[in-house]
């Protein structure tokens, strides 16, 4: 379980850290945003079960 939460709080660091440096001139819609936001925890977590029923 820690190490499940601690790829979920690098993430989330990480998608921050990426948000802050687009640029209003790219071409990254809220959609791509959305995607991302919400997309990232259920991959995550979907690897972080393989990885514990591989133990």
């Amino acid at each position: 379980m820690r190490e499940a939460l601690m790829v979920y709080v690098a993430g989330v660091i990480l998608l921050l850290a990426v948000c802050t440096t687009i640029d209003s001139k790219e071409k990254i819609g809220f959609d791509h945003i959305l995607i991302a936001a919400f997309g990232w925890p259920i991959f995550t977590s979907i690897m972080a079960l393989r990885a514990l029923s591989n133990r």
